[in-house]
């Protein structure tokens, strides 16, 4: 009811069109900005760009092309879609005012709950058989990752921390829930109707574009379970607190890892026997219970914001 004051008649199929063709756009322009980025800043060529962007010397370089181009691709496209769709388009993204201090403590729950799950998902995913050419391809792609984010949380002092908390844990936890859950998710619920398949749909997307094969089913998961928390509350404040949370446990853990031991270990915590992911899908499972009442029941404001206007109201409209 409260979406519908304000929303354009626009068809789901239609909207979705939008967005991507947006995105498509937005991923070349976004691709793009490299260029002149790495130039300005490493006064490099970019023949040499794939190699030298490893170098820790141009880490700084590194930081901004991953913050612009972030902004660029997924931002950009969502904000822009929602303001054809709507003239209030960050309403329609999911954004509501009157973040309860309970709902956002359950969600961060439930993501640091549903970890043990998503490492057993990780074994079962590394145990899929594939070629001998995919594994290679697929190694590659990792290293590469892994290459990346060492060089991004090499950590010389606290501000360093500070700095790769927002790049790595803030940045992504922000643009990708406004992207996939706000943008994409809320247009397939208007499409489909069907929750479980939405959110499913969304999850395999956001899986789908990180282009990693070995963490293709943890992060599935990790889309459905952010995906169920934006459906339970309808409110994207809470999915991004929880994406960051997570977001922000691994840089601490490398940051940790860094200041003992002066080296970073991207493989800890990344696996988990099948009795703690059975044991974390139970926690998980009675977490959302507990999440769908909080958010279904009118709480007295928290310190954190003042307002009584339901999220889940707004968002199923």
């Amino acid at each position: 009811m409260y979406q519908n004051q304000y929303q354009r008649k626009l068809e789901p199929p239609v909207e979705f069109l939008i967005l991507m063709g947006i995105w498509v756009g937005c991923f070349v322009i976004g691709s793009a900005s490299a260029i002149p980025i790495w130039i300005a800043m490493t006064g490099k060529s970019v023949l040499t760009m794939d190699k030298d962007m490893f170098n820790p010397a141009y880490v700084n370089a590194l930081k901004v092309i991953q913050v612009v181009s972030t902004i660029i691709i997924f931002f950009i496209p969502a904000v822009i879609t929602a303001r054809i769709a709507s003239t209030k388009p960050f309403p329609r993204l999911g954004f509501h005012k009157g973040v309860h201090l309970n709902r956002a403590i359950t969600a961060i729950l439930i993501l640091l709950c549903a970890l043990p799950l998503v490492g057993f998902l990780a074994e079962i995913n590394k145990a899929i058989p594939i070629s001998a050419s995919l594994k290679k391809t697929f190694d590659a792609l990792e290293s590469q990752y892994a290459e990346q984010v060492k060089l991004m949380a090499t950590f010389k002092s606290p501000a360093d921390y500070m700095i790769a908390l927002f790049i790595i844990a803030l940045m992504p936890a922000i643009v990708e829930e406004i992207f996939f859950r706000g943008a994409m998710q809320n247009i397939f619920m208007r499409w489909f109707k069907i929750p479980w398949l939405v959110i499913l749909i969304t999850g395999f997307i956001f899986s789908a574009i990180h282009f990693s094969w070995y963490g293709f089913i943890p992060r599935l998961a990790l889309g459905m379970v952010l995906g169920y928390i934006f459906y339970f509350t309808g409110n994207l404040w809470y999915s991004i607190i929880a994406h960051f949370f997570n977001n922000a446990l691994m840089v601490s853990i490398l940051y940790w890892q860094y200041t003992k031991e002066k080296k970073i270990d991207m493989e800890v915590g990344e696996s988990a026997p099948w009795w703690a992911g059975a044991i974390s899908a139970a926690v998980v499972f009675g977490l959302f219970v507990l999440l769908k009442k909080l958010s279904a029941t009118k709480v007295a404001a928290d310190s954190i914001a003042a307002d009584t206007t339901e999220g889940p109201k707004d968002y199923l409209s």
